[in-house]
C-alpha cells in the first residue's frame, strides 16, 4: 500500500471519528437528590442536561415534536428480577418549536402544564429540571429494606410522527439517551 493511500485512508478515519463527535447526543444527569419532605413523602429532584445532534435539531426547528420519557423505578435492591417494582414513574415531556410564533412549548403529557420559551437552550434547561417530585410515601416502604432507585431518560422514537419513525429506528441520531440510568441505594 502506497504512502498515499494510507494517509487518504487516515484522513477518511479522522473525518468520520469528527462527524460523529459533532452528531453525538446525549442526556447528562448534573445533580440528583431524594430528599424526605415533612409530611413523609420521599420526592426527587434533578438536573439533567440534554444535548440534541443536528438532525434531532433539524427536526425540532421544523416543528416535530419530541417527547422525553423520564422513566424512575425504585425497588427493592435485593429484589428478583420477576419482582414487581415497588412504584414507577414515567414523566412523558413534549417538546415543539412553533415556527410562526418563534417559541418553543413545554408540555407535560400527565397534567395540563404547558410552558413556552423565546429559545431553545431555555426550554432544554427547563426540561431537564425536576423540582420536588413525589416519588413514594415513606410509610409505604419497609424501613429494615434497602431500595435502589433507578432514574433513565431517552427520547421516544415511539411518539414521533409516523413517517419519521422508520428512520428513526435505524439511524442513530435519534438515540438520545442516557448511557445509563443514574442509581441510587436508599435506606428510608
Amino acid at each position: 500500500m502506497s504512502i498515499r493511500c494510507a494517509a487518504q485512508r487516515l484522513a477518511l478515519v479522522v473525518s468520520l471519528c469528527a462527524s460523529f463527535a459533532l452528531t453525538a447526543a446525549g442526556v447528562e444527569f448534573r445533580t440528583v437528590a431524594l430528599t424526605l419532605s415533612e409530611d413523609g413523602r420521599i420526592l426527587l429532584d434533578a438536573d439533567i442536561g440534554y444535548d440534541l445532534n443536528e438532525t434531532v435539531s433539524e427536526a425540532l426547528e421544523n416543528g416535530v415534536p419530541l417527547t422525553f420519557e423520564t422513566h424512575v423505578q425504585l425497588r427493592r435492591s435485593e429484589a428478583w428480577i420477576w419482582e414487581a417494582d415497588v412504584v414507577e414513574h414515567r414523566l412523558r415531556t413534549v417538546l415543539r418549536y412553533r415556527p410562526l410564533s418563534g417559541l418553543y412549548e413545554l408540555r407535560n403529557l400527565q397534567g395540563d402544564e404547558q410552558l413556552a420559551f423565546a429559545t431553545r437552550d431555555a426550554a432544554l434547561r427547563a426540561l431537564g429540571n425536576i423540582i420536588a417530585m413525589p416519588i413514594v410515601e415513606r410509610r409505604d416502604l419497609n424501613l429494615d429494606e434497602e431500595y435502589l432507585v433507578k432514574i433513565g431518560v431517552r427520547l421516544d422514537v415511539e411518539a414521533l410522527p409516523l413517517p419519521m419513525r422508520p428512520m428513526a429506528y435505524i439511524k442513530r441520531d435519534w438515540s438520545i439517551a442516557s448511557e445509563e440510568p443514574w442509581e441510587w441505594r436508599l435506606r428510608p
